[in-house]
């Protein structure tokens, strides 16, 4: 589905659009988003000559960008309209801008291609290092925002769900208030200022107010195990769960396992709560 061109997602598009024709040094840049199973439309451009070039249309195979959605890997060519291993449908909107050399990467989310970047030149040259590293890293830069943007909203309508929970007081409800608590404080240390960590943090407080309010007390002198106080040790050294789970040589779901019980035996919700509620018992320096 194209995003509105107000949307979080258009904007990414356009700054790495713009990233991706400065760290190139080619005049030409572009994106284009899936709209269907098998079909890529450009939605943002810089350099070309002509804004119908806007909303153009890619099937899958045809062209350089097909050949990317196909194949799912980086592609280029140093002259577009003579080279063999694509398929020249498109060489009249090439011509029109006077493409000659041109790459083309996927943005691939979990296992699907979201869109594609392209970049070009209107001299034919052999695209070296620095154009091929430039679109390479402008997709996975794309990449990572548009899955901390899935996760983000997945996060917040979870948080939204247990809000409207009827009783707080079940233990499986309270529980995964204090898990979406947890994710969306790591995941909000991750975003860049903006809409999307206002939200996060504004839900963050109702989750806080929530947990603080129905929370079971903790248990009397609750003693942490030896890993529960490794685990605990790495949040409180500022590591993240990924950090802890390669630095113990443990699990990452062992690693949440673990946090899980240290939070319920100190009564808190939130990492920071329980290496606070640790040290004021002794049990952390």
């Amino acid at each position: 589905m194209l995003p509105t061109e107000d949307s979080e997602e258009a904007a990414a598009a356009r700054a790495a659009v713009l990233a991706l024709r400065r760290d190139s040094g080619l005049p030409i840049a572009g994106a284009a988003w899936l709209v269907g199973p098998r079909l890529l439309r450009i939605s943002e451009t810089s350099g070309v000559t002509s804004r119908c070039r806007r909303g153009f249309a890619v099937p899958a195979g045809a062209g350089l960008m097909g050949k990317v959605l196909t194949t799912r890997r980086l592609a280029a060519v140093s002259d577009y309209r003579a080279a063999r291993q694509i398929s020249h449908e498109y060489d009249a909107f090439v011509a029109a801008e006077e493409v000659r050399a041109m790459a083309a990467a996927p943005v691939i989310v979990g296992d699907t291609v979201r869109a594609a970047l392209f970049v070009g030149s209107r001299e034919a040259v052999r695209l070296g290092d620095r154009v091929l590293t430039a679109v390479t890293q402008a997709a996975r830069d794309l990449e990572q925002f548009l899955a901390a943007h899935e996760q983000a909203h997945r996060l917040l309508s979870e948080a939204r769900a247990v809000r409207r929970t009827p009783s707080l007081q079940d233990a499986a409800a309270l529980e995964r208030v204090h898990e979406v608590h947890t994710e969306l404080l790591e995941l909000t240390a991750t975003i860049d200022e903006g809409d999307l960590k206002s939200r996060f943090h504004e839900v963050c407080s109702l989750l806080e107010s929530g947990c603080c309010a129905e929370r079971p007390a903790p248990e009397p002198a609750a003693r942490l195990t030896p890993r529960e106080l490794d685990v605990l040790a790495g949040v409180a050294a500022g590591r993240t769960n990924l950090e802890i789970s390669d630095r113990l040589d443990i699990g990452l779901e062992t690693v949440k396992g673990y946090l899980r019980s240290v939070m319920r035996k100190l009564g808190t919700g939130t990492r920071l709560e329980a290496v606070t509620a640790a040290r004021r018992a002794g049990q952390l320096p």
